[in-house]
């Protein structure tokens, strides 16, 4: 009988082994595939700054350039810089503040500077909710060959936000909109390797890190 026993203890054992190892390389499998997502977004912002270096598009408007709404008047994502410096979030409802989509996600590239990457990348499920981090009007929301459906909202004292890499948009120049209304659904819109939301805060025309506006 104790022979036995110890073969059911020995057994057992063997068995979570078994389940702890296939857990692992599931673990495993996973984390493949979010770094592979991470790489392939990474891979894909620095072909944008290539092809726009050569193309002669990088410049003071960052990536999207004159390119996202380049007809009419000049707006946040076109004017000349300024000068002006990132400066911490004022209070009130129509300066951004807050995360850009219902769920945390993860970042996969962030701000290096207006003329570079000018926002930060949100890898993120598709058709999940976008939503406006301040009060404000939609300035532009339409189609880009590199951010694909975007929104560009403008806000009180100099501010824009844009969202970019959307599925779906769901307002219209001119509409208004609350901080915290769905305005898009993230996807993988535009020139965009893998599901994300790129998202941008403009004070005055010059892309400004977004990280002080996100909390």
């Amino acid at each position: 009988m104790a022979a036995v026993a110890t073969y059911a203890r020995v057994a057992a054992r063997a068995t979570r082994v078994t389940m702890l190892e296939r857990e692992n390389e599931r673990l495993a499998a996973e984390n493949e595939k979010i770094e592979a997502i991470a790489g392939n977004l990474a891979r894909s912002e620095a072909a944008y700054r290539q092809i726009r270096e050569m193309a002669g598009l990088q410049g003071e408007t960052g990536e999207a350039g004159a390119e996202v709404g380049a007809e009419e008047q000049p707006n946040a994502l076109d004017l000349a810089a300024t000068g002006q410096t990132a400066q911490s979030p004022a209070d009130g409802p129509g300066v951004p503040g807050g995360w850009p989509l219902t769920i945390k996600g993860f970042r996969t590239a962030g701000f290096t500077g207006p003329d570079h990457h000018p926002g930060v990348d949100i890898a993120a499920p598709v058709n999940t909710p976008v939503v406006a981090t301040a009060e404000g009007v939609v300035e532009r929301a339409g189609s880009d060959p590199v951010y694909g459906e975007y929104v560009l909202l403008r806000h009180q004292d100099g501010f824009t936000t844009m969202y970019g890499h959307n599925a779906l948009v769901l307002v219209q120049r001119g509409d208004p909109v609350e901080r915290g209304e769905t305005i898009a659904y993230s996807g993988n819109s535009g020139r965009s390797t893998a599901p994300h939301l790129h998202y941008e805060v403009r004070r005055r025309g010059r892309a400004v890190d977004p990280d002080a506006y996100l909390n």
